[in-house]
């Protein structure tokens, strides 16, 4: 997903916090991702130009940017939570033997309708976990 720097700094400001040398940094790497990263991932990737970042530093602006609704926490089968910068309505495919991610876009499941017992009364969004093996895993 193509964002610019400006509007990486925008969302970053809009959203309460300060948009820090360090937390464009990392939002610029996971928006320019499809791996769905683990922080250990973001740092990783982010280390030789920024040798004075640390992991915890990525981690905890990871998860402030869950928070905050800037990106996506997924927790899919990992030991580690993983994360998606792409906030467009999709789903996500499991592999239970890799454990690859797989964006699911334009993919149509039916609105779930909770039983009124259950006291629900407005539902804003509706995501969907489908696990299973992955054609790599299955023919290997």
């Amino acid at each position: 997903m193509e964002v610019s720097k400006t509007d990486i700094i925008e969302k970053i400001r809009s959203s309460g916090l300060k948009p820090t040398p360090q937390r464009i940094t990392i939002l610029e790497n996971l928006y320019s991702r499809k791996d769905h990263p683990s922080a250990e991932s973001v740092y990783q990737s982010l280390r030789e130009k920024h040798p004075t970042l640390s992991l915890n530093t990525v981690y905890m602006n990871l998860m402030s940017f869950a928070e905050k609704g800037i990106i996506l926490k997924i927790n899919a089968l990992h030991n580690s939570a993983r994360f998606d910068g792409d906030m467009s309505p999709h789903h996500h495919f499991v592999c239970i033997r890799c454990k690859k991610v797989i964006d699911m876009h334009n993919v149509g499941i039916p609105k779930i309708e909770p039983p009124k017992e259950l006291g629900i009364a407005t539902i804003f969004s509706q995501y969907v976990r489908l696990n299973g093996i992955c054609e790599n895993c299955s023919t290997g």
